[in-house]
Formats: structure tokens, sequence, C-alpha cells
């Protein structure tokens, strides 16, 4: 795939591999002879962003970090570099993370994660210097960390419509879905070690973060729960709404599913723990009726009324019409 900075390949064509070629000097003319140094060119595979990581987090940082590549630096300016790699670092993390549909929490320094020496000295009754700074750094992992969940636990699945938009059922589907998944993740790397060790040793700072972050991990368990059910309850109406949304469904046909689809939804109010409030039957009743309208609009849209009109064939028309508001009527009657 050939294209340019401006038009760069879709994750569809990137099958395996990409080359970019890169100008060095945007002023040099680029011949035969020359090429070989006025270009640079790099081979990247599909996954970009995960090797970009790996490098980062396995090569440059275990390059910068050693002594050896810091003689003639003063320790105020590789503090600063190494601490502003850290947060480009964890960014990195972040938006690899997002790019796969997860929240990623990034892990703080090295240098900075407790040790079992570590925390054993700090819990005497005077904290060094260094316990300190240790302190103020894993408290600003907890907050970042606190943004981050805070961030998918208010994501709500009527985003869409405040947003002035119709989404269909599938939308609330793949939105439980997702959320669930992210849960799920956050929940399985609120159990890693590395992150238990960093709330312990702060809890044995006294740190003012720990009582609250304990308290956002019961949210997340409460939120995992309520969206892992929320899937298991609407799984069973996802093949009548993928009949309802299909881009081949017989319109004329489609109020005989309705029963079905509102019958699910009835056992659903009925059985589920917590799909069973007005807010949310709202919200995916209005989604349905975004779907019946979308499969009105491809049976029988208004240009073509008035295409069929001038072209005399209004009686056509008209049994579309007709039919048209049969099938919304019958399913505002079901």
């Amino acid at each position: 795939v050939a294209c340019n900075s401006s038009d760069l390949p879709t994750a569809a064509q990137m099958k395996k591999k990409v080359i970019v070629m890169h100008r060095l000097q945007p002023e040099l003319e680029i011949s035969k002879q020359n090429m070989h140094e006025a270009i640079l060119f790099v081979e990247l595979t599909k996954n970009v962003m995960d090797l970009l990581n790996m490098y980062c987090s396995h090569v440059y940082l275990s390059t910068l970090s050693n002594p050896a590549n810091q003689r003639g630096w003063s320790d105020l300016i590789a503090k600063d570099l190494m601490d502003k790699y850290h947060v480009f670092l964890a960014q990195l993390h972040v938006t690899v993370g997002l790019m796969k549909g997860h929240t990623w929490l990034p892990q703080p320094p090295r240098d900075a994660l407790p040790s079992s020496t570590a925390a054993a000295s700090a819990s005497g009754s005077n904290a060094a210097d260094g316990s300190k700074d240790r302190v103020h750094v894993l408290e600003g992992a907890v907050i970042t960390w606190t943004k981050q969940i805070r961030h998918v636990l208010k994501q709500d699945p009527e985003m869409l419509l405040k947003e002035g938009k119709n989404p269909e059922p599938n939308a609330e589907i793949n939105f439980w879905k997702s959320k669930a998944a992210n849960l799920n993740s956050i929940h399985q790397q609120l159990n890693f070690d590395g992150l238990k060790k960093v709330l312990k040793f702060l809890e044995t700072n006294r740190s003012t973060y720990t009582t609250p972050f304990s308290r956002l991990q019961k949210e997340v368990e409460e939120a995992r729960e309520e969206a892992n059910d929320n899937v298991r309850f609407l799984s069973t109406l996802t093949q009548r709404i993928n009949t309802l949304t299909s881009d081949s469904a017989d319109f004329e046909n489609l109020d005989k599913i309705f029963d079905g689809i509102l019958h699910t939804i009835l056992l659903i109010w009925r059985y589920s723990k917590y799909y069973n409030t007005p807010t949310r039957l709202a919200v995916l009743i209005r989604e349905i009726c975004n779907s019946v309208i979308s499969q009105a609009n491809k049976y029988i849209s208004g240009p073509e009324v008035f295409n069929m009109i001038s072209s005399e064939e209004s009686t056509d028309c008209f049994e579309k019409l007709q039919r048209t508001l049969q099938v919304c009527t019958a399913f505002k009657e079901t």
C-alpha cells in the first residue's frame, strides 16, 4: 500500500508489515546516487504500538538506566530525564491498552516498587528521605489508577443517545460486553502481586490514598458483577436483534419477530438482578425503535416516495406506506 504522511494506511490495509520511507531532509532532492543517505527505511509490523511499547519498556529503559550511559550527566539531569521517560512509558502503556479496548493500569518505575526489605525499613518511626520519595511516586500511581478506573465506572449506555445519535440495540449489547471485559481486566490487574505490594507499602506508611482506593476496589467489584450479569441476560437477545438489524431483513415480515423480542425482554426484567430498572429498559426500547425506523427507511425512504409518484407508481407507493404503518403499529401494540 503506497501512501504519504497525510494518507496513512488503515488497520485493514496493514496485513502483516509496513515499510516506512522517511525523507531526512525535506529540501534535499532524492536521486539514485544519494537515496541511501537521504531516506531512512524502517520496517514495522502490523502491531506497531505493541512493538514500540516492548522496545521502550525493555530495551531503551535499560539503556537509559545504565550508569555507564549517564556519564557526564548531573544527578539532576539524570533524575529529570528518567522521571519524564517513565511518564512517557506510562502514557504509552495506557494508549496500547485503549487501542485493544482495555484499561491498562501503568506500573510505577522499577526503583520505586517496594521490596520486602524496603517495607520493613519503612515500618520504623523515622522514614528515610528515599522512602518519602518512594511514597510520593507510588501515591502518584494510585492517583492515575483512580482516574482511569473512575472513567470506566462512569461509562453509561445512554451516552450515544445523549450525544444526539440513534444507536440500535446491538450498541447496547456491545456496550455491556466491552464494559464487562474492561472491568474483568481491571479486576485481574488489581490482584497482581506488584499492585498489592504498592498498596501494602502505602498502607504501612499511613498514606491517605489507601482507604479511598479500597472503596474504589469495592465499586469495581460491584460494577463488574452488574456488567457480567447484564451480558449474560442480554446475550439471549442477540439472535433476534441480529435478525431485526440485518441488512437483508424482510421488512414486510418484520412484525413476526416482535413477540419474541419483547417476551425475552420481559423475562430479562423478571429474572435479571440488575437489568430490571425503567432506565435500562427505556434505553433498550428506544434502540429497538431506532432499528424499526431504520428498516422502514430502507424499505421506503422519503426520496423514493416522490420518485415513485413521479414515475406514476402511486399504487405501489401507497401499498408500501400502508405496510410500513402496519409494521410500526404492530410493534407499538405488541
